[in-house]
């Protein structure tokens, strides 16, 4: 009998995992983890700002972020998952990052109150197609001096289509939290990193809360339906538009076929049964 896979970046799981009760020491070690892959600063301790609700996840199906978090210093992380994308999905997490950002200044309060915000997105997708970069990192620089501008804006990609485990240049932490998104083996794969990763003991605890909770993995059920409906429908759109792009160029060659026949004075029916145009098609020509 074949175990049933499971997918780690379901979004009601991914929600659960790091701000139900208890989650602060696996979303600080994740947190602290793409902190050390982009060569910054990591934090002490974090707060979770909105604690995991099962009624309020479900009828809620446009929460802006999956995670938003505070740390002991004021900075403000909020965590995406995003499983698919289009040209124009850098512009959406900026306006994100800038929507969380505008709400940390009180009406009446100075510049000086603002604290950074870090996004950090999941993407199961690949955004950059000219790198192989997993994880990138992107922050305001003066283009040639390179000299850095403010660190209140920090925008972290991690492509997870680009992963491979252990066959990357990532650092050990991130590693193994990519490893833990990607697997398709959860019990096989946390039998192994637990011995490297004390911390992925809490992480197999807390998954396993999940899978044994049956109106959770209910709710991880219907979410797993709804992707895969839309991931056909996009698909049936795709092959749609593809066909009538071809219909398309199709009539549009047949069109100048009639208009240089027209111009050679052939018969109009002989040049609606070789173009398939209709005679008055034709004669508008």
């Amino acid at each position: 009998m074949t175990k049933k896979t499971f997918n780690p970046l379901n979004d009601c799981f991914v929600r659960y995992f790091f701000t139900d009760k208890g989650g602060e020491k696996v979303l600080l070690d994740f947190i602290n983890a793409v902190m050390i892959s982009a060569d910054m600063k990591t934090f002490k301790a974090v707060e979770i700002l909105n604690p995991f609700n099962l009624k309020q996840h479900y009828k809620d199906k446009e929460t802006i972020v999956d995670v938003k978090c505070i740390t002991k210093n004021g900075t403000v992380v909020i965590i995406e998952v995003q499983l698919s994308g289009n040209s124009k999905f850098p512009e959406r997490i900026l306006y994100y990052w800038a929507m969380n950002y505008s709400k940390l200044l009180k009406k009446g309060e100075q510049y000086d109150e603002l604290t950074p915000v870090i996004s950090i997105n999941l993407l199961n997708f690949n955004l950059n197609k000219k790198s192989n970069n997993v994880h990138s990192c992107y922050m305001i620089y003066d283009t040639k001096s390179e000299r850095l501008l403010t660190d209140h804006l920090q925008i972290h990609m991690i492509e997870l289509k680009k992963f491979k485990f252990k066959d990357n240049n990532l650092p050990k932490d991130l590693n193994c939290w990519l490893g833990f998104f990607t697997t398709k083996n959860m019990e096989d794969y946390m039998s192994e990193i637990v011995k490297e990763k004390p911390i992925m003991e809490e992480a197999h605890k807390r998954y396993n809360n999940f899978i044994r909770n049956q109106l959770m993995m209910s709710e991880y059920e219907k979410k797993e339906l709804y992707q895969y409906d839309k991931k056909i429908m996009l698909a049936d759109e795709r092959r749609i538009g593809r066909r009538e792009g071809k219909l398309e160029g199709i009539k549009e060659r047949n069109y100048t076929i009639a208009k240089d026949m027209k111009s050679k004075n052939m018969d109009i029916k002989l040049i609606s049964e070789i173009t398939g145009l209709t005679i008055e098609e034709i004669r508008k020509l």
